[in-house]
């Protein structure tokens, strides 16, 4: 629960989440995340910045964990800057409940750089330490109306915190609160890496203190990996989900391409016995090749077939009657998936061989019985 002595929470990192980009004051462009939380108020506007990169992060470790539960029937929002996402568990929970009983919420998702300064301001009744809270976990919310609304909240499994907190209820869902903080471990080390601090997913003093002297605007990379494109062999969608390219693709402009052709080849072998073209980066046309594939030099492209001996059969089959061969200047193109290779024809018999023809055919009639005449 926070009691506010003056209510002003913003609501930027929700509107983040949807796909909309958060507004950074100038006045906080200069100042620490410590620097908003020793102003001694129970608010954290100044901090939209760096906690809209953080939501993002946290949002890339599980894409699509985080849903909205407002607008909807019976849930009225105590401020415009309240962040009205949850996990989708506990949405579901939350909207059930107040299908029973109108609920008046004041709080639900908060970034971990939330949760240090509305604990370090000493602005505000009660408040979490940094890392423990499971408004960092997008499943717990605090509700003004909690007399009211706890039977029906609790007959959809949200617990309610009891008498030292009576506006907190913990609704279904996972425990995401180490992802919140290794988000900004993350993010501290995508823009610090002169000093790293380990990613483990524990609050200690090091975190704190590097939590402390991070910009309230904001770092200028936001260390998550979620704009549309490529991370590595999968295609990073706008939500942040990710979609694995096939085995023997790659990920290149936001699309699955051959990853032959991903490097800016002109033909590649797709296989053994497979030639292919690369169009626009990716494989277009392919060819069979008789003889194989092969990539030298000049680059990838079927292999030729050996040119047969001058008379020599490629089958040791019979001549035709003119004495050539029968397949003699035949172009094996269809057959031999179109590479460019031809069959010398053979030459004329020579006088040896001539002779054996002529043996071989006096041999032929003889044992062929004559018809009555």
């Amino acid at each position: 629960m926070i009691t506010p002595r003056s209510i002003s929470v913003t609501a930027l990192v929700a509107l983040f989440l949807t796909g909309v980009s958060p507004l950074v004051t100038s006045a906080a462009s200069a100042q620490t995340v410590a620097d908003i939380a020793a102003r001694g108020a129970c608010s954290t506007a100044g901090i939209e910045g760096i906690s809209a990169q953080l939501a993002e992060a946290q949002s890339c470790t599980h894409p699509g964990a985080f849903v909205r539960f407002a607008p909807y029937p019976n849930i009225t929002l105590t401020s415009s800057r309240v962040y009205a996402f949850v996990q989708a568990s506990a949405r579901d929970a939350i909207q059930a409940a107040a299908d029973r009983t109108p609920l008046q919420i004041t709080s639900a998702f908060r970034t971990v750089a939330d949760q240090y300064v509305l604990y370090n301001s000493g602005g505000c009744g009660l408040a979490a330490t940094p890392g423990t809270s499971n408004h960092q976990s997008g499943r717990a919310i605090d509700v003004s109306n909690h007399a009211a609304a706890q039977s029906a909240l609790e007959a959809q499994g949200c617990v309610w915190l009891g008498s030292s907190d009576p506006v907190h209820f913990d609704c279904p869902g996972m425990d995401l609160r180490s992802d919140a903080i290794r988000a900004f471990q993350h993010l501290w080390n995508v823009n610090n890496p002169g000093d790293p601090i380990a990613e483990d997913g524990a609050y200690g003093p090091i975190t704190n203190a590097r939590l402390a002297g991070s910009p309230a605007a904001g770092f200028a990379d936001s260390g998550c990996g979620c704009m549309p494109g490529c991370d590595g062999d999968s295609i990073v969608m706008e939500d942040c989900s990710r979609v694995a390219c096939g085995a023997g693709d790659a990920c290149r402009a936001g699309a699955c391409v051959f990853a032959g052709c991903a490097g800016g080849a002109v033909s590649v072998c797709v296989d053994a016995s497979t030639f292919g073209s690369c169009v626009m980066g990716d494989l277009g046309m392919t060819t069979t090749c008789a003889a194989g594939c092969v990539e030298d030099a000049d680059g990838a492209h079927c292999a030729a077939a050996p040119d047969l001996d001058a008379g020599a059969l490629d089958d040791g089959g019979v001549l035709d009657d003119g004495g050539s061969s029968a397949d003699a200047g035949v172009d094996p193109g269809a057959a031999h998936g179109g590479c460019g290779c031809r069959l010398a024809p053979a030459e004329a018999p020579s006088g040896a061989s001539s002779l054996l023809l002529l043996l071989l055919g006096l041999a032929w009639r003889r044992a062929v019985p004559r018809r009555d005449r």
